[in-house]
């Protein structure tokens, strides 16, 4: 009797990260983490990102060696995103110049917090290497569980507003058995990763921007 359409709108492109590249990706942070554990970053060449970034995260470091695998992968990415979404903002009209313009890794310690904030480019991407708690713990939590927003705990947040104007929480619910899954997105899209408190444990995700 009723015929119903979606008002055109952009949405997220998810994947999985192949083995080879996941790999690549483990060793370079483990030698990352071990440079910073003793001192040799510099030496090492490995650039600090945190001054340019808005996480209020300890470790957070420029990722350069897997980047010979990871980005071939992340621009194809990108251009599937573009012609799904039909996504072609003014920032970069034609997707087959689509490049990978950033990649950092961050190393989230229990109570840090990245707070809410977009990125520069075109589209940008978070994919996630090790997730050392499960949100059933976060929720058992003493000033967790009486809580009437204890389902967003410990959660990847999209914030964007309706086509009604209201402000909504896009939860990405990112616990163990995440390891590999990655999501693109916009770049302007707002976000934000909330802190965790069960595990002494990194929450070790990769991020970056694509123009």
């Amino acid at each position: 009797m009723f015929d119903h359409t979606h008002l055109p709108n952009v949405g997220l492109t998810n994947g999985k990260i192949p083995p080879n590249i996941y790999q690549a990706l483990n060793k370079e942070i483990v030698d990352i983490h071990m440079a910073s554990e003793t001192g040799a970053l510099d030496k090492n060449g490995i650039v600090q990102m945190n001054p340019s970034l808005a996480g209020q995260i300890t470790k957070e470091y420029q990722i350069t060696k897997s980047r010979q695998f990871l980005d071939p992968y992340l621009e194809e990415m990108g251009r599937a995103f573009q012609k799904e979404w039909d996504y072609y903002p003014k920032e970069n009209p034609n997707n087959n110049d689509l490049k990978v313009e950033s990649v950092w890794v961050n190393m989230q310690k229990k109570l840090e917090v990245n707070p809410l904030h977009n990125h520069d480019g075109t589209l940008s991407f978070v994919a996630w290497l090790h997730v050392p708690f499960k949100l059933e713990d976060e929720k058992k939590v003493e000033n967790v569980k009486n809580s009437r927003t204890k389902e967003l705990v410990s959660t990847f947040q999209f914030v964007y507003t309706t086509v009604l104007g209201t402000i909504v929480n896009g939860p990405l619910f990112v616990e163990q058995g995440w390891e590999g899954r990655i999501v693109m997105f916009p770049s302007k899209l707002l976000h934000m990763v909330y802190p965790f408190q069960t595990s002494d444990d990194y929450r070790i995700s990769i991020a970056g921007n694509l123009y």
